[in-house]
């Protein structure tokens, strides 16, 4: 009876508990938590809970404070883009990203005219963006693309490769970049070379930030020149800034048939670039089957890149979100399934130990790219969307965390309505992930745990302030009941 009623209290809880607190509420932190860490960190809030029947506090705000060992590197991040309105770096702050784009280095206006010298005022834009998140404390990481005219592979198409003849001047500039952004606040040590170069010269127009110098001709259909160019490239980013990263890629990666952009990454490989990029770089959007396209794109590229004995070269997701296709006639449950894969995706990103993982864009005022940002930019201000709640929210949640589970694979079709479960550490404590990708009613879960277990439980993300609360095991039956939806709760029991 006690375990029913338990059940019951999970599936109430789970609709029925709010943020917002009454004035009268008796506030003060969770009395005699174990472990390391002090009380004066996050302050989160719950709504008053008979303790009789499941062992909740009355309502309080909760103060859960960090653990003091030392925080791995988070992979989590941004795309801010020039334009976006110094307002929002607060908001930025608030989830403290590990780093963000800051914009691209457009070759073809730095350099217009051949031997002509750089006119580095072209981008003057950029370089404010990346002092500003410098100053934020936030790594910036910058795009190099654009051919000018007298170097175009393809005449009349800025997205194209350099000509063969010209990329020892390509090579010249990307010294002389790494060279201008390596020090100071305007210092930057991560540089993508094109923006998803695997794009064909046919398939755009030119000059809307993709790239284009994939081909048709199989087998590399044409990342061997890409490859070869990153040859080039390499060394004089390391000349200009010892400290400098290359990142290949930016990868668009087309899905489901990825035949093209395989043969891309094997044509880099084959023209001997294994050793002239730091890492790989991705793009992502969106769902896939019971999955996201982030985990089945990963393992296509990683199982690459390990069957050419490239088991240590990082991998880094520089464009994920959540996206509408028809964004001017967006699905009414748009925005709720943004704030669902926020919530979860970057706990897949550190299970899937990427280098990084950036959303793509942070704001934007109007549609945007298939309405994919998190806060939209109004006459009245900034309007972050519950998509940004739950990307903040589960960042400090996963703050400290490093990933313990089982690997994480591509999840079968029939899983799309099984309650999925990722297992993280942090510090003594043991923190769990859970979510069902598709379902029309809460699916009902026992999370084994040691009996009688101290458990702070985290649901309702996309809330400026989630519910936090108590879901101890009382009952020390090793159990503790949950009723899981799409919106993904965070369940961290604390070691003594």
């Amino acid at each position: 009876m006690t375990r029913l009623r338990r059940f019951f209290i999970a599936i109430v809880l789970l609709y029925a508990l709010t943020p917002a607190i009454p004035a009268a509420a008796w506030q003060e932190p969770f009395p005699g938590l174990p472990g390391n860490r002090t009380a004066d960190e996050v302050s989160l809030e719950t709504s008053a809970t008979s303790e009789a029947d499941i062992g909740i506090q009355a309502t309080h705000r909760v103060y859960l404070p960090f653990i003091g060992t030392p925080v791995p590197p988070n992979p989590f991040g941004f795309d801010v883009r020039t334009y976006a309105p110094d307002s929002v770096i607060p908001l930025v702050v608030e989830a403290s990203p590990r780093w963000s784009r800051a914009g691209d280095v457009l070759w073809a206006l730095v350099e217009p005219v051949r031997g002509g010298g750089y006119r580095w005022e072209a981008i003057a834009d950029v370089e404010r963006n990346v002092r500003r998140l410098r100053a934020a404390g936030i790594e910036p990481t910058l795009v190099v693309q654009w051919s000018p005219s007298w170097a175009q592979s393809i005449p009349g198409k800025l997205c194209s490769a350099p000509r063969p003849d010209a990329i020892a001047d390509f090579a010249a500039f990307m010294r002389a970049a790494a060279q201008r952004f390596s020090g100071g606040d305007l210092r930057v040590d991560y540089w993508e070379i094109w923006n998803e170069p695997d794009f064909r010269p046919d398939e755009v127009i030119g000059n809307e930030g993709f790239g284009c110098w994939a081909t048709y001709e199989a087998p590399y259909y044409g990342g061997d020149y890409y490859g070869q160019v990153l040859r080039a490239v390499y060394p004089a980013v390391k000349a200009g800034n010892p400290n400098a990263q290359v990142w290949g890629g930016a990868l668009m990666h087309r899905w489901p048939d990825d035949t093209d952009t395989l043969g891309f990454v094997r044509g880099m490989l084959a023209a001997g670039a294994a050793n002239s990029f730091d890492a790989l770089s991705f793009h992502a959007y969106g769902e896939w089957g019971a999955g996201d396209r982030l985990l089945f794109k990963y393992w296509r590229l990683r199982r690459l890149l390990d069957d050419h004995g490239l088991r240590a070269k990082p991998m880094v997701a520089t464009e994920i979100a959540a996206t509408c296709t028809a964004p001017s006639n967006c699905p009414p449950n748009f925005l709720r399934r943004q704030a669902n894969y926020a919530a979860r995706i970057y706990a897949q990103a550190i299970a899937l130990n990427l280098l990084g993982a950036f959303w793509y864009p942070v704001s934007f005022r109007g549609e945007g790219f298939l309405h994919s940002h998190l806060i939209d930019e109004t006459d009245d201000g900034l309007a972050p969307r519950p998509s940004f709640y739950a990307f903040r929210n589960s960042a400090r949640l996963l703050s400290g965390a490093h990933y313990v589970g089982p690997p994480l694979v591509e999840p079968a079709p029939e899983q799309i309505s099984r309650v999925q479960v990722l297992t993280f550490e942090k510090g003594r404590n043991r923190l769990y992930v859970l979510w069902v990708p598709r379902t029309d009613f809460p699916v009902l879960y026992n999370l084994q745990v040691p009996p009688g277990v101290t458990a702070i439980c985290t649901d309702q993300l996309n809330l400026p302030t989630p519910a936090t609360y108590y879901c101890s095991d009382e009952n020390r039956d090793g159990l503790i009941p949950r009723a899981v939806n799409e919106l993904p709760q965070y369940v961290e029991f604390v070691t003594p």
